[in-house]
């Protein structure tokens, strides 16, 4: 699909969300030859996850003539467009060399988060209008915060992806919604046999659990008392 000269195109785009959200916490004279801290490389590993959201899934939802970039193009081209994150990469230093095999021992925590992130986007796909998440288990609760005008809204600063401003979030425990699992033994052999139910009926989810989640974070954030909010969901 040919892309329009008024897209931004792949390189620069990527370009630029590393320029916004890592460039400010990447050392002055950085290099590859660098070992950072594992408190700098979880901090550039969380905005190099963001960087890799909003280029292929949230550009590309806008945009979708662009090409979706997988694990090993994308480790690539920011390694290309800004060397010093090759210090935070293990696996692609050796590219050349290795195969991939264990994910746990042979990527470092930002190449991790990279290939989590793409897979994300690769399953959300932004090619389709509604992205399919049907049997996906709900490891977040998001709040958006009105006024009762709808004129002004409440953002934390910080809160997510450093240097951006992004809604009221609080993790989910996920432990209670693993997906029931039921087993079948067949006479003949003796062996059990996973008997998984279909994707809509997968995963429990209770809502006022959720409901009790979300209320925690949105006191967590502004010590209000959320008898005095109306929640929408």
């Amino acid at each position: 699909m040919a892309v329009s000269s008024d897209v931004c195109p792949t390189e620069d785009a990527v370009q630029v969300f590393l320029q916004h959200l890592v460039d400010p916490f990447l050392p002055e004279k950085s290099s590859v030859r660098d070992n950072p801290s594992p408190s700098q490389h979880q901090l550039i590993a969380k905005q190099v996850h963001s960087v890799v959201l909003l280029y292929n899934y949230y550009h590309r939802k806008q945009h979708p003539e662009l090409e979706y970039l997988p694990f090993n193009e994308f480790c690539k081209l920011i390694g290309v467009l800004r060397p010093p994150l090759l210090a935070y990469m293990q696996f692609m230093q050796k590219l050349n060399e290795v195969e991939l095999i264990d994910v746990e021992k042979q990527l470092s925590l930002t190449e991790k988060v990279i290939m989590d992130a793409c897979d994300i986007c690769r399953c959300l796909d932004a090619s389709k209008t509604v992205p399919n998440v049907q049997g996906w288990p709900i490891s977040k609760v998001s709040i958006l915060l009105i006024d009762s005008k709808k004129e002004n809204c409440f953002l934390l600063f910080d809160s997510i992806t450093s240097g951006v401003w992004s809604v009221v979030e609080k993790n989910v425990d996920t432990s209670s919604q693993n997906p029931e699992v039921g087993s079948e033994t067949k006479n003949t052999n003796k062996r059990k046999r996973v008997i998984r139910k279909s994707a809509k009926d997968e995963f429990k989810v209770d809502e006022d659990e959720l409901l009790q989640v979300g209320y925690s974070a949105i006191k967590e954030a502004t010590g209000d008392d959320v008898n005095n909010m109306t929640m929408v969901h």
